[in-house]
């Protein structure tokens, strides 16, 4: 049974509402001024809110605006009810961020009709927010204990081994050994910091007021930088012949650190996801150019592909297809790309087919523009 907050200061007008709605099987909770309407919403948090305009201590508008500014309660439809027919009234309230707007005098039906619309749309954000947690648990579940045991398992297999024979083994096994811990604990170090970083981005990505704390110094040579990473990471897979650069020098706005760990993570996950292959074709293409104010950067990898379900569901999300593929790497490197972009005015376009190869095409402002047109982008 759904709850409805009624906040209405004339009382026959209350009456009508409250009988309309209780035999429709709502349970109804009622208010007379606008203080006492917020204050009940707060206290009870009902599903659906109806609110006339002009309300003694406070009027409908400043109660929409105090519960929209309250994390509890920001998400509570909410149904104008009054005279005030006109277009500009109307264009008011739904400004502030109401869901409907009914002039007075109303049917029933037209009354009805409305909450129910807002009630299921409601319970279909919850439905779709609900299906996302579940992914995203299935996900954490199938690939967490994965990420985490592999790197402590050998770590712990090695230092057993160090502990129980080091009087047996000779210079050179111990110094393996030791190799294979430090790789291990790195790799578990690296994942830990990716998701820090994943959620100290999306943390600002959801906060503006934060925005200006991202907020550095220029890259000045973003080609030689990029040059200088990605031939890093090829030697790092053990293939530089994979790798095809076509990179035009530009000044971009976005600071160098930000910048380096944006193509690190993408670079990364194309020769992460993409077998070494002795075709010229089917190299690593990283591609940049200006478009007017725009700088663009295309990275190009002929791996496994996503599907278009797999794209949308980028986030906090694990590697795709766990059970068929054991590629070390949690997958959140996409997502950081895409967060990294947002606070800097910046933009990732993903363009993959399944079974023949992903595109990421990010644009940023040049360090002269201050704005990114989303027509101009890399094909």
């Amino acid at each position: 049974m759904a709850t409805i907050l009624v906040i209405e200061d004339e009382l026959n007008v209350l009456s009508i509402l409250r009988d309309i709605l209780t035999a429709e099987g709502f349970a109804v909770i009622t208010a007379t001024d606008g203080q006492i309407g917020l204050e009940t919403a707060y206290a009870q948090l009902p599903d659906l809110i109806i609110c006339d305009v002009n309300l003694p201590r406070l009027d409908g508008y400043g109660v929409l605006k105090a519960l929209h500014s309250n994390s509890t309660t920001t998400t509570i439809p909410f149904i104008f009810l009054s005279a005030r027919a006109s277009r500009s009234a109307q264009r008011q309230g739904m400004d502030l961020g109401a869901d409907d707007y009914i002039p007075k005098p109303f049917t029933r039906q037209e009354l009805l009709n409305a909450i129910r619309g807002r009630l299921s749309r409601r319970q279909g954000l919850a439905q779709h927010s609900a299906q996302q947690l579940e992914q995203l648990r299935r996900n954490l579940t199938m690939a967490l204990p994965h990420e985490l045991r592999t790197p402590l398992q050998g770590i712990m297999t090695s230092a057993e081994l160090l502990g129980e024979c080091w009087e047996t083994l000779d210079r050179q096994e111990i110094r393996e050994i030791s190799e294979s811990i430090r790789i291990s604990a790195s790799r578990l170090h690296n994942l830990i910091q990716k998701f820090l970083l994943y959620t100290k981005l999306d943390l600002a990505t959801h906060d503006p007021d934060d925005f200006h704390l991202w907020y550095s110094p220029v890259t000045e040579k973003s080609d030689t930088l990029i040059t200088t990473l990605a031939r890093q990471i090829a030697k790092q897979y053990q293939r530089p012949e994979d790798l095809k650069l076509e990179l035009c020098a530009a000044k971009v706005a976005i600071s160098e650190k930000w910048l380096v760990t944006l193509v690190q993570e993408i670079v990364d996950n194309a020769f992460k996801f993409s077998e070494h292959t002795s075709q010229t074709k089917k190299r690593i293409l990283l591609k940049s150019r200006i478009n007017g104010n725009v700088w663009q950067l295309a990275i190009k990898d002929h791996g496994r592909g996503m599907s278009p379900e797999q794209i949308r569901a980028l986030g906090a999300y694990m590697q795709f297809d766990r059970q068929q593929y054991e590629q070390q790497g949690s997958g959140l490197g996409l997502a950081i790309a895409e967060r990294i972009a947002k606070i800097y005015n910046g933009t990732v376009t993903i363009k993959s087919t399944v079974g023949t190869g992903t595109t990421v095409i990010v644009t940023f402002p040049t360090a002269t523009s201050e704005q990114i047109p989303t027509e101009n982008r890399l094909s």
